[in-house]
């Protein structure tokens, strides 16, 4: 029987619940909310002063603003803006004959320079843009639009050539904004780095040019590098999105959606040469990216250089027809002979669900530290200077591979081969795979 006294004891204890749910709900709220703040974004980044607008220009005293035309000297020659130096950007010195170049044109490093193209385009503004700024210049901008959009906004053009009284350049110059060979050689694949390569997709996977022939030789990217469109950073007519928009934009590059690059690190931006990678250069400084830097010898340099290693990537085609090219006998699992060939999965995976044949398992928590050992067992004496080294993980959405490729390039292998599509593409055309264990 319930009796009043227990009825009472009951509320009594219920209402003491019911407090101390309403305190830690009010509790959890609040810190809740606290974290909510400690959550949000910091102050907006501080974008550098690196453009001006014709209209800014337009209105600027001479004395203030000095302008080079970084278009070639038959188009300055057809009209520039007034008191604009020609300094073509196919023309510019190696940057240790920079101080005396950058003097010859009446430069002393302090002052406002706006460098100036043809219209939308910014590969000649971008470059001597860089070239400026490595040479230790601290006010350097482009001109928004170049020469056309001075044109719409009413600037005249002159053809008689400004004559420069040459100065003293005084500024040191900027080692933070070059990468050189050997600086790339020993930042790829490591954290707090990145390499964006600006070549386009194709290109940057090592794509054979026709159907059905092979790839040419040293093809590929430079191991661990991302392809980025810089075009991304233009609205459809060409002009410059705003600062904003493109830091958020270049925000979401990354090997995967869910593991994007962060803002804090060190970019390299490289294409075959200067000319095409200073415009991602130029507008990553625009974007507020602190630490960006330019490799000059790009693509070119670095292929150039037999033993500096490449990541090409792969797909389940080219990898079917050189395992049917190798000598199976009575054994279909047999390792291949003519390149290294490795399953990066979790090892429960590579034996139930199935493994490329002839494919090695090697996880990629453990490849760093067990690939000497794997290649001793199963390829005795490859020589890495020649032999390819294929890895292989799930899919386009896994990045063992890429990571594992990389390591495969510091352990020295020169010839990396990434399965990008992995063993869903495998399964995607029928390719036969070995289960070892049901």
């Amino acid at each position: 029987m319930t009796t009043r006294t227990g009825r009472a004891a009951r509320g009594r204890a219920w209402a003491v619940w019911w407090a101390i749910a309403v305190v830690c709900v009010g509790a959890a709220t609040a810190a809740g909310q606290w974290w909510w703040e400690k959550a949000e974004p910091g102050p907006e980044p501080v974008y550098p002063d690196v453009t001006m607008s014709p209209d800014a220009l337009l209105g600027a005293p001479g004395a203030e603003v000095r302008i080079l035309d970084a278009r070639p000297t038959d188009a300055y020659a057809a009209g520039h803006v007034p008191g604009a130096v020609s300094a073509p950007a196919a023309g510019l010195p190696a940057l240790e004959h920079a101080a005396a170049y950058l003097g010859s044109l009446g430069l002393t490093g302090d002052e406002r320079v706006v460098c100036v193209g043809a219209g939308t385009d910014l590969a000649d503004a971008s470059l001597l843009f860089w070239f400026l700024e490595a040479s230790g210049s601290q006010n350097a901008a482009v001109l928004i639009g170049g020469v056309a959009a001075w044109v719409a906004v009413g600037g005249r053009l002159d053809v008689a050539p400004a004559e420069p009284r040459p100065a003293e350049w005084t500024s040191a110059p900027n080692p933070d904004r070059t990468a050189t060979r050997d600086h790339v050689a020993a930042v790829y694949g490591e954290t707090g780095h990145e390499l964006v390569d600006v070549r386009g997709w194709d290109v940057w996977e090592g794509r054979p040019q026709e159907p059905g022939v092979a790839p040419a030789a040293r093809t590929g990217h430079i191991p661990h590098a991302l392809p980025y469109d810089f075009g991304e950073f233009l609205s459809s007519d060409g002009t410059l999105r705003p600062a904003g928009d493109t830091r958020a934009t270049f925000s979401r590059l990354g090997p995967r959606p869910s593991n994007p690059v962060s803002l804090e690190d060190e970019f390299v931006v490289y294409g075959d040469g200067p000319e095409d990678a200073a415009p991602g250069y130029f507008l990553l400084r625009r974007a507020g990216i602190a630490r960006v830097r330019l490799y000059a010898g790009g693509f070119r340099e670095w292929s150039s250089v037999p033993g500096l290693p490449l990541t090409r990537i792969v797909h389940a085609e080219e990898v079917l027809a050189r395992l049917n090219r190798e000598p199976r006998l009575l054994v279909p699992d047999t390792p291949p002979r003519g390149f290294v060939l490795l399953d990066v999965r979790h090892d429960r995976d590579y034996e139930v669900l199935g493994h490329i044949p002839g494919a090695v398992n090697l996880p990629s928590h453990v490849f760093a530290d067990s690939l000497d050992v794997t290649l001793a067992r199963t390829w005795p004496g490859v020589d890495r200077t020649t032999v390819p080294i294929v890895c292989y993980c799930y899919g386009a959405s896994c990045i063992r591979s890429r990571n594992c490729s990389t390591m495969a390039a510091r352990a020295g292998f020169v010839n990396t081969e990434r399965f990008y599509g992995g063993i869903e593409e495998w399964n995607g055309i029928g390719a036969p795979v070995i289960k070892t264990l049901r």
